[in-house]
């Protein structure tokens, strides 16, 4: 058995990756890292650990950086010396038995394949990959005989016969990402016999969202969307080639489900032109797909995809909006009723896939209880005026949820987003107009937000709307345009060194938030350097003291008075 292991400037990481495979239960594993060209000193810690385990561990550094992982695993493919190949990342593990399971699957069975439980490892809490897949041991003549392998994407938790592998002619695509998603797509086609064991075989360990994203996690980088569409396109001329028309239609009801929501749930935070290019990529992809596909894929994400491919960025939006990764859907878009059906959107019902996709009639949006379900606000205007800030915006009011005559009142909370508990309340004035509520909001950030700086860094702003005897939360977005290039004094309790302003963005769920930024010096010198040691354990350790400190002074009303009169509330449509 060989382990061939991938790195790039991961010299911390790479022994702990080599130790788990050198002390596999399996006997003679032996061990290939390839290094892809590290600028750090990997190389040298590659080198050490191959004289160390002369006999069985071999480095090979690369000459240049090939930007994915396709070229180095190839490279290591073809210096392996074992009849069976796994491939391990630098940064995770194998478990002790990981190989021996493998391999006793393979002969067992004579599978070419044989697929185990991966584990991702996260602070304080593990999650299995794709676990109604490895709940029981199987044997699968094809990938056609159990579809939903193709939903367990990874190579690295799996076993191939290297006789398979050269006879298949299967190596890594180089030069894009996700290369992955097409390697098990076509070793699932190729392969004579699929093996699964339910044993653990992989850790995926999952640094905290302190450090740097891996390459397969930067969506905020069109070219990494553009690279997924690429390999689906490959892997769909490999479901053609096999005639698998079933199968790509799974492909691509996952495609939907999965791969299109991961982008579309961090779209608000992208400026304009972003969002348009996004949109001018997906479109051209999901133009291609048979229209039975958004029948065959989840509902909401169906309406999503379906209101890309007609253009309809905001209506796509708000339909990941109704599906959050976790915590209360929010409803941002105002059904259409007509007929006596109700739809996502009035826009786009003129044929026939429209109206079946988008009626929503029998989720009863108008009657689901106030706690689950946020309406979705927008801030249209935050303009300073000499100290105060003053805020203003709309709530949707989906399908007559808060009727014309209810008197309305509320709060602008501003609450940490590391600890939702922790929040200030500023007074805010709202109305109907329109069909809409339109609400106002004016306080003096430096007296009103007071963080400690260091363990609360982001806000999120969110409005506590009181109707009649109910209370909705809403929560507030930007297009960009009402807080770009804003920022406003703040007063951290441990000095301005640690920020002394506070900026407006939009953070990765939409919603709108404040952050602490370093305007002036001290805190110019003083806040980059102490984020350089934010991801430590010490400083963590240290930020959960300063919290517990701070909680009791957390949480009070801020009711900052302004006088002046109030302008009029923007209404946005």
């Amino acid at each position: 058995m060989t382990v061939v292991v991938i790195a790039y400037n991961d010299a911390r990481r790479l022994p702990r990756a080599v130790r788990s495979a050198l002390e596999q239960s399996l006997a003679q594993v032996e061990v290939v890292i390839v290094d892809d060209a590290s600028t750090d000193s990997t190389p040298r810690v590659a080198a050490t650990l191959a004289e160390g385990h002369p006999d069985r561990v071999r480095a090979f550094p690369l000459q240049a950086n090939s930007g994915g992982c396709g070229a180095p695993r190839n490279f290591g493919l073809q210096m392996a010396r074992g009849r069976y190949v796994m491939f391990l990342d630098s940064d995770d593990t194998l478990p002790a038995h990981a190989c021996g399971t493998m391999v006793a699957a393979a002969e067992e069975t004579g599978a070419d394949l044989v697929a185990g439980r991966c584990v991702r490892v996260l602070p304080g809490r593990e999650k299995d990959w794709c676990p109604w897949l490895y709940q029981d041991p199987g044997l699968f003549r094809s990938v056609l005989d159990q579809p939903d392998l193709l939903y367990d994407t990874l190579a690295t938790n799996k076993c191939y016969r290297r006789e398979f592998l050269d006879r298949a002619k299967l190596r890594f695509a180089e030069r894009l990402h996700y290369e992955d998603l097409l390697f098990s797509a076509q070793a699932y086609l190729a392969a004579d016999g699929i093996a699964v064991v339910p044993d653990r075989v992989y850790n995926w360990m999952v640094e905290p969202r302190d450090r740097a994203p891996s390459i397969s996690n930067r969506r905020a980088e069109l070219r990494n969307f553009a690279d997924r569409l690429e390999i689906h396109r490959r892997i769909d001329v490999a479901l053609r080639d096999h005639s698998a028309a079933e199968l790509a239609r799974l492909k691509d009801a996952k495609f939907i489900d999965h791969d299109l929501l991961l982008y579309l749930r961090e779209l608000r935070s992208r400026d304009s032109g972003h969002r348009q290019l996004f949109t001018d990529l997906a479109r051209s992809y999901l133009a291609e797909m048979d229209d039975t596909v958004f029948h065959a894929a989840g509902r909401i994400p169906a309406i999503a995809a379906l209101m890309i491919r007609e253009g309809d960025i905001e209506a796509a939006m708000a339909a990941v909006d109704l599906v959050p990764r976790s915590g209360v859907p929010v409803l941002s878009i105002e059904p259409a009723e007509q007929d006596g059906r109700v739809y996502w959107s009035g826009a786009h019902i003129g044929t026939e896939l429209g109206r079946s996709v988008l009626d929503v009639t029998d989720m009863d949006l108008s009657t689901l209880p106030p706690d689950a379900l946020h309406l979705g606000g927008r801030v249209t205007a935050m303009r300073p005026e000499g100290k105060v800030l003053r805020v203003s915006g709309t709530i949707v009011n989906p399908l007559g949820r808060i009727k014309p005559g209810e008197e309305l009142s509320g709060t602008l909370d501003i609450r940490d987003r590391r600890r939702a508990s922790r929040a200030f309340h500023v007074q805010a004035s709202f109305r109907h107009e329109d069909g809409w509520i339109a609400w106002e909001a004016a306080f003096v950030p430096s007296r009103t937000i007071r963080p400690f700086g260091l363990v609360d860094q982001t806000w999120g702003m969110w409005l506590r709307l009181k109707a009649g005897g109910t209370t909705v939360m809403a929560r507030l977005t930007s297009e960009g345009t009402a807080h770009c290039d804003l920022a406003v004094p703040v007063r951290p309790r441990l000095t301005r060194a640690v920020g002394d302003h506070l900026e407006p963005y939009i953070a990765g769920n939409g919603e709108l938030a404040l952050r602490i930024v370093a305007c002036r010096w001290p805190a110019r010198m003083v806040l980059p350097a102490l984020r350089r040691v934010a991801g430590t354990d010490l400083a963590r350790a240290l930020r959960r003291r300063l919290a517990r400190r701070g909680q009791p002074q957390a949480g009070q009303d801020a009711r900052t008075p302004v006088s002046g009169p109030s302008p009029a509330v923007e209404r946005r449509g």
